[in-house]
């Protein structure tokens, strides 16, 4: 390959990476997953990066902790 290094591209400067807060608490509040994942695309609206895995994974763990503070009937 005749590419420069990396470190001879112009603009391949790391850029800050903003913080991101996700409320889960108003994220288990909600009555339908749907929500849930339009609440969470808004937030990620700026990621350049695919959010599909991280936004499905997010909720799996939303549903496995709305189950855990669900007292279970016997």
């Amino acid at each position: 390959c005749s590419c420069p290094p990396l470190t001879q591209l112009p603009d391949c400067q790391e850029k800050e990476i903003p913080e991101l807060e996700i409320d889960v608490d108003e994220l288990l509040d909600m009555e339908s997953e749907d929500a849930q994942a339009a609440r969470v695309e808004e937030l990620l609206v700026d990621c350049y990066k695919p959010t599909e895995a991280f936004i499905s994974d997010l909720l799996d763990k939303i549903q496995g902790m709305q189950k855990l503070s669900t007292p279970q009937k016997k």
